[in-house]
């Protein structure tokens, strides 16, 4: 049980680092802002709650409980680019909330943790979809991300049902590698006999 807890922590880690690291490029881009204190902002117990359910759904289908436990943290995890906030400095919101930060964090789990771990790989992509997901679905169906930040740093808007696309790609990626996993597993039992 010891080794559950310490991969939690360990990947929950990397990945909030790399999300907080990320947003730094926000800090020297044009187009920045001063957006003020993340506390004045949509920080409540629905939006926490709300971000570890919505990782909870694709984690369900990893078939495993502490990747379960790890797709319900990194949506909430991600959310550690507002931190710069508190600095009172301009910069880009959301930066790590972007598909060249998913196959960035995607990259640096694979050189920490090998690539052989399919489905840590797929929810450390998948996250940044259902935490957009819920976003989109808290915001009343409206929400704009820099989707392709630091690349260029304009957004794009998302608005009605578009969470669900976002939150069925994010199970499809996970449910995909899962099923990879699974399927490997049972042909080196296969051959083990």
């Amino acid at each position: 049980m010891k080794s559950f807890g310490f991969f939690i922590l360990k990947t929950s880690t990397v990945f909030g680092s790399v999300a907080f690291l990320f947003s730094l490029i926000g800090l020297i881009l044009p187009n920045t802002l001063l957006l003020g204190s993340p506390l004045d902002s949509n920080v409540t117990l629905e939006h926490v709650v709300g971000h570890i359910a919505w990782g909870l759904v694709i984690g369900i289908v990893s078939f495993s409980l502490r990747y379960a436990v790890i797709a319900g943290l990194f949506p909430i995890i991600l959310d550690f680019d507002h931190l710069l906030q508190f600095l009172d400095i301009e910069m880009i919101s959301r930066m790590a909330h972007s598909i060249p930060f998913a196959f960035l964090v995607a990259i640096i789990m694979i050189l920490i943790f090998g690539k052989k771990d399919l489905r840590l790989i797929a929810i450390s992509f998948a996250a940044i979809f259902a935490h957009i997901s819920f976003d989109i679905f808290i915001g009343g169906g409206w929400a704009k991300f820099p989707l392709f930040a630091p690349i260029t740093s304009e957004s794009f808007v998302f608005t009605g049902y578009d969470w669900i696309i976002f939150e069925v790609m994010a199970m499809t990626i996970v449910v995909s590698a899962s099923i990879i996993f699974l399927i490997k597993q049972k042909k080196k039992q296969i051959f083990s006999l």
